[in-house]
């Protein structure tokens, strides 16, 4: 930009000067003389100005160059406190890629039903896995009864079969007793989520 300044400065500085030395040679030689002194003066004046002006522009770079530095370490002082202090939250919201906030507001709140919908998904798939087994359990403790009364096993073999069953039963149970909590989770977070995009009025 300064370079441009100067050359189109010098450019102008020849054009003048052209122009003074064509109605200048019809008047005499004593007149030329004036003439060049004054068009050199002009000339080391425009580049006193333009020395100046560098100057200037140099003062100008030298203090925004400062300035970006203060600022970029302001910038680094914050980042350290956001990462030192993150305080409560998950900072949804905080980088919203562009979105309005309304935009962003649906989006989580379609992002939450998907959720609910996934955990409903994963507990029925819990129940039916949970309902198969107890009927495995069931139907392999008539086999054993039935093999018992038929001496078609042993005493120790139904022994170690049935605490196959009675271990697999416990983990039945287990099983059960997370798809409860689930349950009970998951109702609270439809009720969460309810009350979020549909509160009552008072």
């Amino acid at each position: 930009m300064k370079n441009i300044k100067l050359i189109a400065s010098i450019v102008m500085l020849f054009a003048f000067i052209g122009t003074q030395q064509t109605f200048a040679q019809g008047k005499g030689k004593g007149k030329e003389k004036s003439i060049e002194a004054k068009q050199k003066k002009e000339a080391k004046e425009e580049l006193e100005e333009l020395d100046e002006v560098k100057q200037k522009g140099k003062k100008k770079a030298k203090e925004d160059k400062e300035w970006s530095k203060e600022k970029e370490k302001k910038a680094h002082k914050k980042e350290k406190s956001f990462k030192e202090n993150k305080g409560k939250g998950n900072a949804y919201g905080r980088d919203k890629n562009g979105m309005t906030g309304r935009e962003f507001g649906r989006m989580r709140s379609e992002e939450a039903r998907e959720k609910i919908e996934e955990q409903e998904q994963t507990i029925l798939e819990s129940e039916d896995v949970f309902r198969r087994g107890k009927e495995k359990v069931k139907k392999a403790k008539e086999r054993i009864k039935e093999a018992k009364e038929n001496n078609q096993m042993s005493e120790e073999e139904a022994n170690e079969k049935e605490e196959v069953l009675r271990k697999t039963n416990e983990k039945l149970n287990e099983l059960d007793k997370r798809i409860k909590e689930q349950k009970e989770k998951l109702n609270k977070d439809k009720e969460a989520l309810n009350k979020i995009l549909f509160p009552e009025e008072k």
